[in-house]
């Protein structure tokens, strides 16, 4: 998707993060919704996972996945040897879309990630019911879903343009410098 430089918003928002409430979306994980912008298929978000949660589903990336993993470990499946393949405290994580994989944690504190999502399409995760790609689809994780999980301070860019949110800190450059201008 190109930049339309001419009709980026001019708004810019900075949420603090520990007044967003945890909204619970399945057994022991959890989503805050940092920002959302539906132009360009983009969400950022704070998640963790309670200890002993169980596993997170099994899930086909249609988005790009990136967290920097901020408290606790956690790690996939699938891979050859999971305890060993753990993503720890202060690692950056990225996931390629097309990808597949279970994330689970055995850490006794959890786990808490901050991440985001970005796609080509609303969709940005497949779940399935079972560690393989094949298995039944149970359920699509959205665009959508996070604008509905979205607490009052979460900042919202919709596809028609209009904004909405009202987050700690919120500059409006509508009448200010122009940084594309030629």
């Amino acid at each position: 998707m190109g930049l339309n430089l001419a009709a980026l918003e001019k708004i810019t928002a900075d949420v603090q993060m520990n007044d967003l409430s945890w909204v619970e979306v399945g057994p022991g994980s959890y989503f805050k919704v940092l920002t959302v912008h539906e132009p360009t298929n983009t969400v950022a978000f704070g998640y963790k996972m309670d200890p002993g949660a169980p596993d997170f589903p099994s899930h086909f990336h249609i988005c790009r996945a990136m967290a920097w993993t901020v408290k606790g470990w956690y790690g996939y499946r699938e891979s050859e040897k999971p305890e060993e393949s753990r993503i720890t405290t202060g690692m950056f994580s990225y996931e390629a879309a097309g990808s597949f994989h279970t994330p689970f944690s055995d850490c006794p504190e959890g786990f808490q990630t901050v991440g985001i999502f970005e796609g080509d399409t609303e969709i940005l995760l497949q779940n399935h019911a079972e560690p393989d790609p094949n298995s039944e689809r149970i359920g699509d994780l959205t665009v959508s879903d996070f604008i509905g999980w979205a607490s009052p301070a979460t900042h919202i860019v919709h596809r028609d343009g209009t904004i909405t949110g009202d987050p700690t800190f919120k500059y409006d450059f509508t009448s200010g410098v122009n940084a594309f201008k030629v």
